[in-house]
């Protein structure tokens, strides 16, 4: 306590720096004050260049539950802040890396070092200039805004990105140049062609995306449910019929030699959603080459995964490794028996991916475990049931010998999976019959 405000200070780990104040309450007004800062080289340091101090008047918070252990990774956060501020005192209170630009923009057009979120409607600069007041409403219609474009821009992204990626190297294959696909749906399509071109017909028409998709949304959903779950089937119905689109040319193509592996990563980047498909559990992608287990001191050993994903239910990791659709992957002569009928070994290509990715599910209980403290935002269990998958080569292209050795391989792996190409494209192709019965099938809006 200091007089009548209540002071939390922060003592950082192993450091002998003096603590930090990071919160005062003024149980009198009522005025919270936090004091922004972020981490970066393992120290906290100012999060803005001029604004020191983000105050919440009138905002209701409660002194006797300041704080509490996060039950994810045993860190000290701060209780009771709005959505948007970053709550992890180790990590600095303040505003989240997302919103951050918010507060920037206030920060370039006016003077002083306090930032007030009022709740009264009271707005602008003060008579003393230090001081500038916001609404919280405001910011929190700007985060709303932010969570709500992300979200749906990603289709329209990667269908851009992808004709980029095509007709960037098109002409070192002599293959013919693509144009963006915009797909059926109206929504959807001028989302694409809105990242495509940088406009959409004109301004008319982007008021009616605005407001329709983002406005309205919440609105048609509760009181128009069945229109609400057709446009979103379509919406996904489109993607789906895009990326099999794209993966079955690419396939057919020149990136299915065993040289396209840097193509084939950036494809399951860009199409996460793919690999949420192809496995017997629910799974999100959680970080793309993801580090494992860090370089020694000499620049070796380091073990980095193409994607760390986790069970979206359980939160234990998988492993995925991607190699190309012309890896082999059974040894072309029998190692017992003729031709016809003999026992094949797995190639070496796919032994060493399998013992590659047996090192990168050890290294997680290892190693990872020790880094998830300083990865707040990471939500995974690293010490059951860490499971791998390998996505490689084509299972189509096996003779009858060497698919009946393969099958019997695989399915004598407990912890891996092992899938080909062509296995992949088949269970997205299983999976748009069953919403829409075919690529021609995918009505519009």
């Amino acid at each position: 306590m200091d007089n009548d405000e209540i002071v939390l200070l922060w003592t950082p780990d192993r450091t002998e720096s003096d603590p930090l104040e990071m919160i005062r309450f003024d149980t009198a007004t009522n005025v919270l004050r936090v004091f922004p800062r972020s981490i970066e080289r393992d120290e906290l340091r100012d999060q803005f260049d001029r604004i020191r101090e983000l105050r919440l008047e009138g905002y209701g918070w409660d002194p006797s539950e300041h704080s509490e252990e996060s039950d994810r990774f045993g860190l000290l956060r701060a209780v009771g802040l709005p959505l948007g501020f970053n709550v992890f005192y180790a990590y600095g209170l303040g505003i989240h890396r997302h919103y951050q630009a918010f507060v920037r923009t206030i920060e370039g057009h006016s003077t002083g070092t306090v930032l007030s979120f009022t709740r009264d409607g009271t707005e602008g600069q003060s008579q003393d200039g230090d001081v500038f007041r916001v609404s919280l409403q405001r910011f929190e219609h700007y985060r709303a805004a932010v969570e709500r474009n992300k979200g749906r821009s990603r289709v329209a992204a990667s269908r851009v990105n992808e004709a980029e990626r095509h007709n960037t190297v098109a002409d070192l294959f002599d293959l013919p140049q693509v144009n963006v696909k915009y797909g059926r749906n109206e929504i959807v399509r001028r989302l694409t062609e809105e990242v495509s071109t940088g406009y959409v017909l004109n301004a008319a028409d982007r008021g009616v995306l605005v407001d329709q998709v983002s406005a309205a949304a919440p609105s048609v959903a509760r009181e128009e449910p069945e229109r609400f779950g057709r446009l979103r089937t379509d919406i996904e119905l489109v993607s789906l019929d895009t990326l099999v689109e794209q993966f079955e040319g690419a396939l057919a193509g020149g990136h299915a030699s065993s040289s396209s592996e840097s193509y084939w990563q950036r494809f399951f980047d860009a199409n996460r959603f793919a690999l949420q498909q192809l496995f017997a559990m629910p799974i999100v992608t959680l970080i793309p080459q993801a580090h494992l287990r860090g370089a020694d001191a000499l620049g070796g050993g380091a073990r980095i995964a193409d994607f760390l994903c986790a069970n979206s239910v359980t939160r234990t990791a998988m492993v995925v490794e991607i190699k190309t659709p012309g890896t082999t992957i059974m040894e072309p002569r029998p190692y017992r028996g003729g031709e016809a009928s003999g026992v094949h070994a797995v190639h070496k290509n796919l032994s060493g991916t399998i013992a590659q990715l047996q090192s990168q599910m050890a290294a997680i209980p290892q190693e990872l475990s020790s880094q998830l403290a300083r990865t707040p935002n990471l939500n995974l269990d690293p010490w059951n049931d860490v499971r791998g998958a390998i996505i490689v080569g084509k299972v189509s292209s096996l003779s009858a010998p060497q698919l009946e050795s393969f099958v019997r391989y695989r399915s004598a792996l407990s912890t891996v999976t092992i899938l080909g190409y062509d296995e992949v494209l088949e269970r997205l192709k299983g999976l748009l019959a069953m919403l829409g019965g075919s690529r021609d099938s995918v009505s519009s809006a």
